[in-house]
């Protein structure tokens, strides 16, 4: 698959950036570069491959309990402020 000239300046519009004639010529050759890329790579035959659970050979992906921990230390911080209102920092007024 290739891309045109005209599709890297639509994304670069819609992206809202703006580039000289040289790099929209240079991205649109890269772009294309990525594109040929992705087909070769989709043409490969995976039947059959197991899917990696991790980049680690022979570490699996531990699964943790998906369980709160934390606890609420707000009281604590609090306690440190030079003052505070019903469960807020009071900071003097800085921007008039």
């Amino acid at each position: 698959m290739s891309i045109d000239l005209a599709t890297v300046q639509k994304l670069a519009k819609l992206s809202r950036l703006s580039f000289s004639d040289q790099e929209l010529g240079t991205f649109t050759q890269e772009l294309g570069g990525i594109l040929d890329f992705i087909s070769t790579l989709q043409q490969v035959d995976t039947q059959g491959v197991v899917p990696m659970t991790s980049t680690q050979a022979g570490a699996g992906t531990p699964e943790r309990a998906d369980v709160v921990t934390a606890t609420d230390e707000s009281a604590d911080h609090l306690a440190n402020a030079p003052k505070h209102e019903i469960g807020f920092f009071v900071v003097p007024k800085v921007i008039e």
